[in-house]
This record gives structure tokens, C-alpha cells and sequence, in this order.
């Protein structure tokens, strides 16, 4: 679960570079519909990737019929998701 959720960190982390780079590597959006639905697609994908990444353990081990090891498997990954985001806080707020 740690694993996962640093490649889910990892992903958030490119998904951020790619946001904030964006006019950079496409240059300004003249279409706005695509500019948008490109940013809605991106939002959809990234839901699945990190539900995937955050959640694929815990519904693979309950398909297994490891009920109690899937719920273990959830409660780290969702713990190690939050340790990442209160580590990045704390770096906002002390930069």
C-alpha cells in the first residue's frame, strides 16, 4: 500500500506539472471547449488512476475473499495518503 499510494503521489505530482506548464507546452487554449473538456478528461482520469492506485489492493484482496486484510490494506493506503498531504501542507506552510 505504501508502494501504491507513493506512485499516486507520484501521478498528483505530474497531473501538477502538467497544470501548471500547460501554456507552456500547448500554448494558450483558443478553443474553449476543448480547453475545457481536455481539463474535465484529465480530472476523470486522474480519479481513476488514483482510485486504482489508492484502492486496487483492498478490492483485489476482497474479490479474494480477504475481508479483513482488504480492510487493512484500505486503512494504509488511505493513512500514507494523508501522511503525503500533511506533509505537503507543512511544506506550504513553512516555505
Amino acid at each position: 500500500t505504501l508502494k501504491n499510494t507513493t506512485c499516486a503521489v507520484i501521478y498528483i505530482f505530474g497531473v501538477v506539472l502538467l497544470m501548471q506548464n500547460g501554456d507552456k507546452m500547448f500554448g494558450k487554449a483558443t478553443n474553449n471547449i476543448i480547453g475545457a473538456m481536455s481539463i474535465l478528461m484529465l480530472f476523470c482520469l486522474s480519479a481513476a488512476v488514483v482510485g486504482w492506485l489508492t484502492f486496487g489492493k483492498s478490492v483485489t484482496l476482497f474479490i479474494q475473499k480477504k475481508i479483513n486484510d482488504g480492510l487493512k490494506a484500505a486503512v494504509y493506503s488511505i493513512s500514507w495518503l494523508g501522511l503525503y498531504t500533511v506533509l505537503a501542507f507543512a511544506i506550504l506552510v513553512l516555505a
